[in-house]
């Protein structure tokens, strides 16, 4: 006879996902009221109510915590803008509307930026070996995007779109670090537009860098 199985089991894994929510929501608004560099991990456990190790065992530094709000933003973001992504009647209109809204949304956190995406860059193991870097995980953060994208271009194949002989996840996270080198260039150079530079990156994706043939209007000359 097997000892039944304990009820409490399944729970965990909800348990440390509210947890989790708690912190990075404690932590973010720590951060809106005293600026990101300012507050600290001790300050973090202390007004969530944790023991640091608990805090620690979550979210090993600063900036997962900003990854984990970022993530929890962009799921939302998604789920508020299903129906006017559903109204655009083709996979580029879709994408547009997409980066447009995108642009916004990172234009809105700007001031934090620059540590989520050294935070990105720092999980991306590029095929090292040996034990992660000190105070990460072993596996890459998941910021949400990828998956957006892969879904998208997975759909888009589907419908014959984009060349379904491509794999859907290569092509997500080839066009999500085109868009990580838009941010790049764009917090180097506020000046820029965010919204212009993700639609070249998505362009380029699109329809490659090869030179075209310059189109002779009808009954015009070269």
């Amino acid at each position: 006879m097997t000892a039944p199985r304990s009820t409490a089991e399944p729970c965990r894994p909800r348990k440390r996902e509210r947890t989790a929510d708690h912190l990075s929501a404690t932590a973010y608004r720590l951060f809106e009221a005293q600026g990101f560099d300012a507050v600290t991990m001790e300050q973090i456990a202390a007004e969530a109510g944790v023991a640091k190790a608990t805090l620690y065992a979550h979210f090993p530094v600063k900036e997962a915590l900003l990854a984990h709000r970022f993530r929890e933003d962009i799921a939302a973001g998604m789920q508020e803008r299903a129906a006017a992504l559903a109204s655009h009647r083709t996979f580029e209109s879709r994408m547009r509307y997409l980066l447009t809204e995108s642009a916004q949304w990172h234009t809105v956190r700007r001031a934090y930026l620059p540590a989520y995406i050294r935070y990105l860059t720092r999980q991306a193991r590029y095929g090292e070996g040996g034990a992660p870097p000190r105070n990460t995980k072993a596996t890459p953060i998941d910021n949400g995007t990828r998956g957006i994208l892969a879904a998208m271009f997975a759909a888009a194949q589907h419908s014959g779109e984009i060349d379904a002989r491509l794999d859907a996840a290569l092509l997500a996270i080839s066009v999500e670090y085109l868009l990580l080198g838009a941010v790049a260039g764009w917090l180097d150079d506020p000046s820029i537009d965010l919204t212009t530079r993700f639609l070249a990156a998505f362009d380029l994706a699109m329809h490659g860098m090869a030179a075209r043939p310059i189109s002779k209007a009808p009954g015009g000359t070269s």
